[in-house]
């Protein structure tokens, strides 16, 4: 694929055409025909004409994920995000934009322009955010934005060199939610040749490693812990992955730890040299972006994800006042959409906390101009429903599990579940962490090992770790069955955050296990504790 303009052009340069689309894009589109921001700006009576530069978007009120999630006594809250232009409006927009939609009318009739404008400005397409602190959120597309959503696709494979004789094997599962639909559009947008299974839960498992292998699939997308999987399951059956180049990771973080984990077992299936790509991504924001192949490649440092600039606005602010913060600052990212037509959003505070900010400097790793995001990302609303009060006086930030288990090498995966002491809901929060530890691993020096790990770093120690068989624990967690991953758990009483659905899916029979394989046997006399493992 070409290099285009788009990544190359000079900060300066593409700072100012941003703040141009931004001030037209909120006096022709947002400001007559969003009726959410319509409503806000008159109610703190700020008109339209103020926004003169992306510094004068502080004085627009921030937007959070409660102001826009369905209620129950109000579902349609969502959809006054999208833009609807109906005729009434129409005559408030600028005079330049009431000359085209008239040039449009002359030369293509009313039919032909009718269906430009449901083009433009119809939902076609659905995406909702998982719901984890709401209702499950929509956020609409229409068929202009799924173009779009397709050209930031390509500029994402772009970034990682896919090119049309690449065949991409997309393991995200299928759901309406971003990373499945991205991929799939990135390919179709791009050229690229591409099998979308659906996940384990579709597809499953053993026939997406078939046809990774069978069908020399040369890039795999995947949230990255059902890639680690996927390359443990191919390392022990001894699979041939040599034409595998680029792995692009999405969905959840990849800690360094995992990272280098799965770098390890690539090397074991024959593509050693392939690279793995962190992508940064929520459903309000529309698209996902990317390190850079150089970066993706490199065992150290990352240059960060690289951003689209005539796509959206990214602030970063300080999270406790709100004030902007300058260029590398760490703070929290705010989001403004820029010229989508769907759900379209102004100042959206994500709760993402960005160490290192924004950098507007030439990546170092290729050489493009593109803003670029701090790789390390606190996504401090991921889990804010397992917020803990206080386990032994200090506040619990289950983010901070994730570096430090999916990344410890002895640890082939992991679950952790919130309860409360004798299911009193009075009583103290309790943690238990489930474990499946990497083969011959002992039990003792594993648990004190995590016990003080967690302490130092979280200054919280589990309740209790359970050690599992790895068939046992990848049951609990769903990898194979679910359409997203069961990380956390909450077994407290009136949890909202419990599925009932799921928790009281009944265990694998002994005889009916994971590959056949039965579970542990209960401790016989006179054999090391060390080497055995707790039964659930």
């Amino acid at each position: 694929m070409p290099k285009t303009l788009w990544d190359h052009l000079p900060a300066k340069q593409y700072l100012a055409a941003q703040e141009q689309h931004l001030v037209r894009f909120i006096r022709e589109m947002i400001y007559p025909y969003s009726p959410y921001y319509r409503e806000l700006l008159d109610y703190n009576r700020i008109k339209p004409g103020v926004i003169k530069t992306v510094k004068d978007l502080s004085c627009i009120p921030f937007t959070t994920k409660a102001d826009i999630a369905p209620l129950p006594e109000d579902p349609d809250i969502p959809f006054s995000l999208v833009l609807q232009p109906t005729p009434e409006r129409m005559k408030e927009t600028g005079l330049s934009l009431r000359m085209k939609q008239r040039g449009m009318k002359l030369t293509r009739g009313r039919k032909g322009y009718a269906a430009a404008m449901d083009r433009e400005f119809l939902p076609i397409h659905y995406h909702f955010t998982i719901g984890r602190t709401a209702l499950p959120t929509p956020v609409l597309y229409t068929q202009y934005d799924l173009l779009r959503m397709g050209e930031c696709g390509r500029r994402l494979f772009e970034l990682l060199e896919l090119k049309r004789e690449d065949l991409v094997i997309n393991a995200f599962p299928f759901a309406p939610h971003l990373a499945f639909w991205m991929t799939y559009f990135a390919a179709e947008a791009a050229g690229v040749p591409a099998l979308h299974t659906g996940g384990g839960r579709i597809l499953g498992t053993h026939r997406i490693l078939d046809a990774l292998e069978r069908l020399k699939g040369t890039a795999l997308t995947a949230t990255p812990s059902y890639a680690y999987h996927l390359l443990r399951l191919a390392a022990s059956e001894g699979r041939d992955f040599s034409s595998l180049h680029t792995l692009i990771m999405g969905g959840d973080r990849l800690p360094a730890g995992l990272k280098g984990k799965i770098q390890e077992l690539l090397g074991k299936v024959g593509a050693e040299k392939a690279a793995v790509a962190s992508t940064y991504g929520f459903t309000e924001g529309r698209v996902a972006w990317s390190e850079c192949r150089p970066s993706a490649l490199s065992k150290e440092e990352s240059s960060g994800y690289h951003l689209f600039p005539d796509m959206e606005i990214i602030e970063i602010i300080d999270p406790d006042s709100g004030s902007r913060l300058s260029e590398g600052e760490d703070g929290e990212l705010v989001y403004t959409s820029l010229e989508w037509r769907g759900s379209v959003l102004l100042r959206f505070r994500t709760g993402d906390l960005i160490k290192g900010g924004l950098d507007y400097s030439p990546c170092p790793f290729c050489g493009r101009s593109l803003p670029r995001l701090g790789l390390e990302i606190t996504r401090t609303s991921e889990y804010k429903e397992f917020e803990l009060t206080k386990l032994k006086g200090t506040l619990v930030d289950l983010n901070a599990f994730y570096p430090l288990l999916s990344g410890h090498k002895d640890v082939l995966e992991w679950q952790l579940e919130i309860r409360k002491h004798n299911d009193d809901p009075y009583d103290l929060d309790e943690l238990y962490l489930h474990v499946a530890p990497a083969e011959g691993m002992s039990k003792r020096y594993l648990e004190k090992e995590l016990q003080e790990l967690l302490q130092r770093e979280i200054e919280v120690a589990p309740t209790r770790i359970v050690f599992h068989s790895l068939p046992r624990l990848l049951h609990k967690l769903g990898l194979d069955t679910k359409g997203r991953e069961r990380r956390f758990v909450d077994l407290r009483p009136g949890a909202a955050g419990r599925s009932m659905s799921e928790e009281e899916e009944p265990e694998p029979q002994e005889s009916m296990d994971f590959e056949g394989i039965p579970e542990e046997e209960p401790h016989a006399e006179g054999c090391a504790d060390d080497d055995l493992l707790d039964e659930d």
